[in-house]
């Protein structure tokens, strides 16, 4: 039987990584295989180099999924990341990797922003494979 592939987007809260609870729960290691995503948002300073910048993103990027990657032990996953603006890398990310779901969690965006809009929201809209939104 073929595996189910599963894109779960990380930003770096403890909050999304209640997504990999829940395929622990609903899904075994022999029935998923998952991309870990974390999508870089780099924002350019004139006092601040350019090239130490996206190494730092870089760096705080591999040890978010590494650590991410260490609570799936013994499942089939990949760690990636790439710049953009979230919702879009997102979505793009899903339909170019042929994945069958994206597992992320509820926004806990408030106030102005919640009016513009949450990542997770953008997703759920936009996205052309099924999006798993986990509750708190």
């Amino acid at each position: 039987m073929a595996k189910i592939k599963v894109l779960i987007p990380l930003d770096g809260s403890e909050k999304s990584m209640h997504s990999i609870a829940w395929i622990k729960k609903y899904f075994g290691k022999e029935a998923a295989e998952v991309t870990l995503l974390n999508v870089i948002v780099t924002f350019l300073s004139s006092e601040i180099s350019v090239e130490k910048n996206i190494k730092a993103e870089e760096k705080e990027s591999a040890e978010l999924l590494d650590k991410a990657a260490k609570e799936l032990e013994g499942y089939v996953v990949e760690k990636k990341f790439i710049y953009g603006f979230a919702p879009d890398a997102i979505t793009d990310a899903a339909k170019e990797g042929g994945f069958d779901m994206i597992v992320m969690t509820r926004s806990t965006v408030t106030g102005f922003a919640r009016i513009i809009g949450s990542v997770t929201n953008k997703v759920v809209r936009n996205s052309e494979v099924s999006v798993v939104v986990v509750p708190d």
